[in-house]
């Protein structure tokens, strides 16, 4: 990555500033930079939770507090940038909240970004997953009011987020300081297993209940892959973290968008600019369309990479005029699927409109050159006939049938 080193320290990406988000212009910077696939984790928590001390050793620091932690600075979210420690030409993106349990208006907002930047979302608690580490997840259960998956929603908005699961991260929730033993009717049950029970509707009409179960039913809806850690932080040690780092380090995806887009830098910043955006001006954002707008963006450069491949190689290879319009066509051939191949590469909307111009400017160059060397050809065969014209050698009785003798001779 080349921006290795001017991120060794965490800069903001999303400012809150005055009940509005706006994209740190420095950060943009960065990750428009990055060309390679990017790994994103996004720690959310409350305060004192420890979110930002796992975010630390995930980036293989030793030192200090990951974010800007309860001081009076700026509030967003806080973003790091490392090489992958385990995928070769990765990048790890990692992302801190720090409003979460604050009081500010747009804790929604930020909630809602680092779900949808991320590939593996961490939600970070303490004591247990019961009905108040349930309700203070609350903001799951309003990213269908903040969102639309779709441009034109149906009615049924539980039917309509289902379409949000293709552009949901992996969702791990983390526990510290987890006394209780992982046991269910008296057997031992694993952490997940633990999660998955947790996560079951309970009856009851209160509204506690209620609100808990939302939550529930969301995490369950949204997230396409849940799993917990329970122990990690019950007694923080060395091999709790490293077994915490591992599992991130092996399990988290490369970030990815609708049809199996791989997000690099420049994507993943355009999406937080545009949803940063929308939130500003109240709206509320589609996801199809801010994919299709940022895919649209990154397929004119691959676009354009693909045709300047093709125009290279055919400048290289055809030498004008051809002797065959079909040997300029297979030479064309053999280029347009080159340069498919390449943009097959970088999957995104397929076309090949900008091949078939290129391919027609180049059908008239060869046109033209091979009039222009048709017409000298001519010219010069013809140059000693128009001699004997010009000396007057036909203007004879049989004058005729000797030029056409001539001609035929010639």
């Amino acid at each position: 990555m080349t921006e290795q080193l001017q991120i060794l320290i965490p800069i903001c990406l999303v400012e809150n500033w005055n009940e509005q988000l706006t994209v740190n212009s420095e950060a943009l910077r960065i990750l428009e930079n990055i060309c390679q696939p990017l790994v994103v984790v996004a720690i959310v928590g409350t305060y004192r939770t420890g979110k930002s001390y796992l975010m630390n050793h995930l980036a293989g620091q030793n030192y200090g507090e990951c974010g800007p932690g309860t001081r009076t600075v700026t509030k967003g979210i806080w973003m790091w940038c490392v090489p992958h420690p385990s995928k070769p030409n990765h990048t790890l993106v990692l992302l801190d909240t720090e409003v979460l349990g604050d009081v500010e208006k747009n804790d929604s907002w930020i909630f809602f970004l680092a779900v949808l930047l991320s590939s593996t979302f961490v939600y970070n608690s303490k004591g247990t997953i019961d009905h108040q580490a349930l309700e203070q997840l609350h903001y799951v259960t309003e990213l269908t009011q903040l969102i639309r998956a779709k441009s034109d929603p149906t009615p049924d908005e539980v039917e309509d987020s289902s379409e949000f699961v293709s552009f949901f991260p992996d969702f791990l929730w983390t526990v510290r300081d987890f006394m209780m033993e992982l046991r269910m009717d008296g057997h031992p049950i694993t952490e997940d297993e633990y999660l998955e029970n947790a996560l079951k509707l309970i009856s009851g009409k209160s509204e506690k209940i209620q609100n808990s179960n939302r939550a529930r039913e969301c995490i369950r809806c949204f997230f396409p892959r849940q799993r917990a850690l329970i122990r990690l932080l019950s007694h923080i040690d060395k091999v709790q973290l490293k077994n915490f780092c591992c599992y991130v380090f092996t399990n988290a995806k490369t970030k990815t968008l609708g049809g199996g887009i791989i997000v690099t830098g420049n994507p993943e910043f355009l999406l937080s600019q545009s949803m940063a955006l929308g939130s500003s001006k109240g709206t509320i954002p589609c996801l199809k369309n801010a994919v299709t707008t940022l895919a649209q963006c990154e397929n004119s450069a691959v676009l354009q990479k693909a045709a300047d491949h093709y125009s290279e190689q055919m400048a290289q290879r055809v030498q004008f005029p051809t002797d065959m319009l079909q040997e300029l066509l297979a030479v064309h051939t053999a280029c347009e699927r080159e340069a498919i191949t390449v943009f097959m590469d970088n999957p995104y909307f397929l076309t090949n409109l900008l091949l078939r111009e290129r391919r027609k400017l180049f059908l008239l160059q060869n046109e033209g050159a091979s009039f222009k060397f048709c017409w000298d050809w001519l010219m010069r065969l013809l140059a000693p006939l128009m001699q004997s014209i010009s000396r007057g050698e036909f203007s004879i009785p049989g004058g005729h049938s000797l030029l056409r003798s001539k001609g035929e001779h010639d």
